[in-house]
């Protein structure tokens, strides 16, 4: 039996201690605190590490880990783990996504009725002997309407909460599918529709580059006066300084707000100074049963990731270690076909497929979920694992089928991946060739080749003579070199497509020049 030596450097709950301590082929070092030189040193001599947020995982710690397999984050975020370095030395990453759901949860209703019904400024005036009761008027939950950005697990779970207190609910989320809302009774509206006609604004979103300051002063200038806000989820989504003078001005009555930009927020933060708002310390995941999931399931996933399982909630690729070296370039190819139809299919997906011709049927779960995790990737950000793909799917409406066919086609090995939404179908396939080289080999009904790497412009054009030269002279003008150009064209004088591999992302302004040309029927920039 192999012996894991797993290094614990923060406090971790006894019920995560206890499971390593069990497991036959754990050898557990508990050195909460350590630190400096002696840190390297352990860490020299460890198969995996677990941490909270007292240990930063930076390149160095993880250039001594000359063992170090895995690093388990007791937590869900990661501000403390290189996680670049970490994949750069076939580490895995591992955390605990989905044990706060439910403190989260509770924490969102919990800042809301404080701030309703004034509860901090209340107990604080009777503490100072004051009894002054018509200070405290207080507002109701119910009848009131509560607008909800982000139905995911938590926006899913607020959604019921609310409904309870006799609340209506009107959601906004272009990345779930219908069924959601029915499933929770919350009307489906748009972003400005739910701005118009809430009288309370929660987020539930991860912080993305689309959600980053989502809520300025332009979207609050379109809310009703009197509005209330609620932030538990990440700071950052809304424009600090926009909603205190929403405050201060009165425009909004309230915020209740757990998560900062920066954190702590220091004085010069203007939401410490605002009117009307309660404030927590980032405590939304702070209850003991959610620190006993973490620590239960970060001990659970460090055991089962030291012994070769794939299914452990990963932040990074979780192929060193945890499959075949043949298979790892097959589930990596179908995460970035799913990877690729999520930057480029437009609204919500409600059925993804993926057929498989001459690869072997016990990768077909392996596959499914790896294109899964690709497509929720853009949309989830870093929550997005092998052990969550196929359930957060599920809660998002999206169905799930799957297909093998022993005989391969036109290749030794095919993966095709489907993608439907109420519009239209996506579909891309993809091949491993020898010594592990993938390609991506048809796009919708364009037969093509090209490696599923690095920055690529997706391009759909009417089949006319000169488009080639206008954009290769627009990227050359822009000082944007092109690694590679890739043609396909269903008929003459149909419809064409180019997959355009570029050294560097395209700016919007250069985005939006292309997608000018009369020519240009589609383009989008995919990040592989």
């Amino acid at each position: 039996m192999t012996i894991h030596r797993v290094l614990v450097t923060d406090s971790l709950a006894e019920s995560g201690l206890e499971i390593l301590r069990a497991a036959p082929d754990i050898d557990l070092d508990y050195r909460a605190g350590l630190k400096g030189e002696e840190l390297l040193r352990e860490i020299a001599r460890s198969d995996a590490l677990i941490t909270r947020s007292g240990t930063a995982v930076t390149e160095k710690l993880v250039g001594a880990g000359n063992r170090l397999r895995v690093v388990g984050r007791a937590g869900v975020g990661l501000d403390n783990v290189d996680v670049d370095a970490c994949t750069a030395r076939g580490i895995l990453v591992i955390n605990a996504p989905t044990a706060n759901i439910m403190s989260a949860t509770e924490h969102t209703m919990a800042m809301l009725l404080s701030l309703c019904r004034n509860i901090p400024e209340a107990d604080a005036s009777v503490k100072r002997g004051e009894w002054i009761r018509s200070k405290f008027m207080g507002t109701e939950l119910n009848g009131k309407v509560l607008g909800i950005i982000g139905l995911g697990r938590i926006g899913t779970r607020v959604t019921v909460r609310a409904r309870a207190f006799g609340m209506r609910v009107i959601a906004y989320d272009p990345y779930v599918a219908d069924t959601v809302y029915e499933r929770v009774s919350a009307e489906k509206v748009s972003l400005d529709q739910l701005l118009a006609q809430a009288d309370v604004i929660t987020v539930h979103t991860p912080l993305t580059d689309e959600t980053r300051g989502m809520i300025g002063a332009k979207e609050i200038a379109k809310t009703r006066d009197g509005v209330v806000f609620v932030n538990c989820a990440r700071g950052g989504i809304f424009e600090e300084q926009a909603l205190a003078d929403a405050l201060n001005s009165g425009k909004a009555a309230g915020a209740a707000i757990d998560v900062y930009a920066d954190e702590p927020p220091g004085k010069a933060n203007p939401l410490v100074s605002a009117k009307n708002i309660v404030l927590s310390p980032h405590i939304g995941a702070n209850t003991i049963e959610a620190q006993d999931r973490v620590a239960v399931q970060t001990a659970e996933m460090v055991i089962e990731a030291l012994r070769g399982s794939i299914f452990v909630s990963a932040v990074n690729l979780p192929f060193e270690g945890t499959a075949e070296a043949e298979t790892a370039p097959l589930i990596n190819l179908a995460e970035k076909l799913g990877l690729f139809t999520a930057q480029v299919i437009t609204g919500a997906v409600t059925r993804t497929a993926i057929e498989l011709w001459g690869i072997e049927d016990r990768l077909t779960k392996i596959l499914s979920i790896a294109a899964l995790k690709g497509l929720l990737t853009p949309i989830l950000s870093t929550s997005v694992n092998f052990v969550n793909a196929e359930q957060i799917a599920d809660q998002r409406g999206i169905a799930i089928s799957s297909t093998t066919h022993p005989t391969p086609r036109d290749y030794n090995n095919l993966i095709t991946f489907r993608a439907s939404t109420e519009h239209e179908e996506f579909c891309i396939s993809g091949t491993v060739f020898s010594e592990k080289n993938q390609r991506i080999v048809s796009v919708n009904d364009f037969r093509v080749e090209f490696e599923p790497k690095g920055n690529m412009i997706y391009a759909i054009n009417r089949d006319v003579p000169g488009v080639v030269g206008k954009v290769g002279t627009l990227l050359g003008d822009r000082e944007i070199n092109i690694a590679d150009y890739n043609l396909a064209r269903t008929s003459t004088k149909g419809k064409a497509m180019a997959i355009i591999t570029v050294d560097e992302p395209l700016d919007l302004e250069t985005l939006n020049f292309l997608r000018s040309y009369r020519e240009m029927e589609q383009v989008r920039q995919v990040k592989l």
